[in-house]
């Protein structure tokens, strides 16, 4: 998989390095402006200026259905080349109130009323910080155009998890605490277009990242009248309750009198695409 990406990532940049032309900057007609944020110009086929504007900073639409809220300042460092440094966070939300997650319940999940318990007993939030180096094609200069993202990420995430467990005499409720820290690394295809000089417009087509996510899932409750079989059987259901593709997640798992205590080690993996960014370039 990875001898693929970066096969894409190759010719992508081959393709970009055919496209463009020498850069051959004008000075701005604003000098009074730091030379940092001065709009800068080029000449195109005809010998015309083509005003190229270095900054732009922006918000993520889609993402608010999500309870998320996304910002991102991107930065020229060539005709086609950019940097682009994002900031998410998404404050303590219960899963299956999420105005999203609600429709597609609603939706599809009519008659499973065990997962929509489930995403009911689960709230998070997040902490997340994106840089990012775009690579972008076509003619016109600046950043706008198809372009090729190489992306890092690095996210802070709380879940709670309120797990119901059962056993013969009695039935047990467990708040399940998680503090769990992601970094990981991919690529993304997008398209952003400059409106009327100064809108941006910025659609995530697809992408997705891969990492390495640690942490640990802890919970305080009286667990004394559960027999040594009984915390035996927890400490497996809950060595199972995290599974991807038989990867689990949740190891070390220590079922006490006091409660529960486990580590959380595994894959970091997350999809972008059909985003939509809005923003202004300056």
């Amino acid at each position: 998989m990875i001898k693929y990406l970066l096969l894409t990532f190759f010719c992508f940049t081959c393709f970009l390095a055919t496209a463009q032309t020498p850069d051959a900057y004008a000075v701005s007609s604003f000098p009074f402006l730091p030379s940092s944020l001065r709009v800068k110009a080029i000449p195109d086929e005809a010998g015309e200026t083509v005003p190229f504007r270095k900054n732009n900073v922006k918000i993520n639409l889609s993402s608010l259905v999500l309870d998320n809220y996304s910002f991102f300042y991107e930065r020229s460092l060539s005709r086609k080349i950019s940097f682009v440094a994002g900031y998410r966070f998404m404050p303590a939300s219960t899963v299956g109130e999420l105005p999203g997650v609600q429709k597609l319940s609603e939706r599809y999940l009519e008659d499973e009323e065990d997962i929509r318990d489930d995403l009911n007993n689960l709230s998070t939030s997040n902490n997340t910080f994106t840089g990012e180096f775009r690579f972008y094609g076509g003619k016109k200069p600046g950043a706008r155009g198809l372009y090729l993202s190489l992306y890092g990420r690095y996210t802070d995430m709380q879940i709670d998890y309120s797990y119901d467990y059962e056993t013969n005499n009695n039935a047990y409720l467990i708040p399940l605490k998680s503090d769990l820290k992601g970094f990981g690394g991919g690529l993304m295809i997008g398209s952003q277009w400059l409106i009327a000089k100064r809108v941006v417009l910025d659609w995530y087509i697809l992408g997705g990242h891969y990492g390495k996510l640690t942490g640990n899932a802890d919970a305080a409750v009286d667990l004394s009248s559960m027999t040594a079989a009984e915390k035996a059987e927890l400490q497996q259901d809950l060595e199972s309750l995290l599974e991807v593709q038989d990867i689990s997640y949740i190891s070390e798992v220590s079922v006490t009198d006091e409660g529960v205590k486990a580590k959380v080690d595994g894959p970091f993996l997350g999809i972008r695409g059909a985003g939509i960014n809005l923003g202004i370039a300056f």
